[in-house]
C-alpha cells in the first residue's frame, strides 16, 4: 500500500478557502513544528509578488496545519518557489491523532523580501490571517503576526484591486479585523495604498 503524503501548510494554505481553490480538501489538522519562522521572502515574479517563506529558528514554533496532499504537477506549479521538504514525525506537535504516513513542508529555495515590484499583497496577508484565525483563533491569528518577519518592506493594499489569485474573499468587518491586529501589533503602518 502507497504511503500517504500530508503537506505542513503555513500560509495561505490556513485557509479552508483557499485550500479548496487548490484541490486540497481533506480534514487539516493543528499542528505545531518547532525550529522555523515566517517572513516575507518569496518573490514570485511572475505575479509580481512576494509571499511568505521559512527561516530556520531552533527556538521559534510555526502553527500550521496538516494536511493530505497529492503532489502532482498543479501542486508543484504552486509552489515552485519552494522545495519540497521531508519533515520527521516526531518534529510535529498535532492537535488530535498523528495521522500515518509521510510529511512534507514547502522551504523557500531564496530568501529575498519584497521590493517595490514584488509588494506583499494584502489579499494574501487577508487569506493567511484568516486561516491563521479559522485554525487556532485569535491567538493562533496574533502569533501569526508576531512571528514573522519583514513586515516593514513593500507591503500594498490590494483589496480593491485584487492580485493574488488564491485569495479568500473576505467582508468588510473581517478586513477591518484583521487591520485592527496588524494596528495593534504597530505593523500596519507599513502598508502603503496601491
Amino acid at each position: 500500500m502507497t504511503q500517504r503524503d500530508f503537506m505542513i501548510g503555513y500560509g495561505s494554505i490556513l485557509s479552508r478557502q483557499s485550500r479548496q481553490r487548490s484541490g486540497l480538501t481533506g480534514p487539516a489538522l493543528k499542528v505545531d513544528l518547532l525550529g522555523w519562522r515566517r517572513a516575507w521572502s518569496v518573490r514570485y515574479r511572475d505575479e509580481a509578488s512576494t509571499y511568505l517563506g521559512l527561516v530556520e529558528d531552533e527556538a521559534a514554533r510555526l502553527h500550521a496545519v496538516l494536511v493530505p496532499v497529492d503532489i502532482n504537477p498543479h501542486m508543484r506549479h504552486r509552489e515552485r518557489g519552494y522545495s519540497w521538504t521531508a519533515v520527521e514525525g516526531s518534529k510535529l506537535r498535532v492537535e488530535g491523532e498523528m495521522p500515518d504516513g509521510r510529511f512534507w513542508i514547502v522551504v523557500n529555495h531564496a530568501h529575498e523580501p519584497a521590493d517595490a515590484d514584488h509588494p506583499i499583497p494584502q489579499t494574501y496577508v487577508d487569506t493567511c490571517l484568516i486561516g491563521a484565525l479559522e485554525t487556532g483563533g485569535e491567538a493562533m491569528l496574533r502569533d501569526f503576526i508576531a512571528m514573522t518577519d519583514h513586515w516593514d518592506t513593500h507591503w500594498v493594499d490590494d483589496r480593491f484591486e485584487p492580485v493574488y489569485p488564491r485569495r479568500a474573499p473576505l467582508d468588510r468587518d473581517s478586513q477591518a479585523m484583521i487591520d485592527d491586529h496588524l494596528h495593534d501589533a504597530g505593523v500596519l503602518r507599513h502598508r502603503s495604498r496601491r
